[in-house]
């Protein structure tokens, strides 16, 4: 990573507290068709891997890439018919495994000395738990609510495809790396395809209105290269 590179970074990441909490989900009012494949400005790097690299690590050690994960494990993959937000009793929620794997991967940040600054979440209770669990604090964040439907067919489900695309442009707040907890879908938004649970894909902001996508990470796989 070069000093050009860092010095950029620092210097963007002091507006992008203010552009993030700005960001809100405007129900659509037209139907509108959505990409499943990003743009240009928007596109899997030509080298993205699956796995933490040496390289890699080094990279988010020095803080700068928005990490986008899938929810811990859960007992099945399906939510009760009479799924509300505001109660967990209603929803599919973190198994035993689940919160343990939670638990191991804040330990695997901590023991990596990755730096955290954001730390945001999907409403439901699965991404919430996840995100408390491993970095012990969490805001939630309605743009990352994911439903699964195919965002081509379902205006609304298009709009949040497009609000966490432009998430993945903010660069994170300097020398820190951004914490994303959202659902399976949210590596197809970046050209990864979809996520087991605890999975992550790791974007890098340019700073000028676009992302890169750098990996797929399993949850195992945070470990010492």
């Amino acid at each position: 990573m070069t000093v050009q590179l860092r010095t950029q970074r620092r210097l963007s990441g002091a507006v992008a507290a203010v552009m993030l909490a700005s960001l809100t989900v405007t129900p659509a009012n037209t139907a509108s068709k959505e990409p499943t494949e990003p743009s240009s400005a928007m596109k899997p790097a030509p080298g993205a891997k699956f796995g933490l690299t040496r390289a890699l690590l080094e990279q988010l050690r020095a803080g700068g890439f928005n990490i986008f994960f899938r929810h811990a494990l859960t007992p099945n993959y399906s939510d009760p018919d009479d799924t509300t937000l505001d109660n967990c009793g209603t929803q599919r929620n973190l198994s035993k495994e689940g919160i343990d794997q939670s638990k191991a991967l804040g330990e695997a940040f901590r023991t990596l000395e990755i730096p955290i600054g954001t730390v945001r979440s999907s409403p439901f209770c699965r991404s919430m738990d996840t995100a408390w669990h491993a970095f012990g604090r969490v805001e939630k964040d309605r743009t990352l609510r994911l439903s699964g439907n195919e965002p081509e067919k379902d205006p609304s489900e298009g709009k949040v495809w497009r609000n966490v695309r432009n998430v993945a442009k903010i660069p994170p707040m300097p020398m820190t790396n951004a914490i994303f907890m959202a659902h399976g879908t949210v590596g197809q938004i970046f050209g990864a395809g979809y996520m087991e649970e605890g999975e992550a894909v790791i974007i890098e902001p340019d700073g000028k209105g676009g992302w890169t996508l750098i990996a797929r990470v399993k949850a195992e796989d945070w470990k010492e290269p």
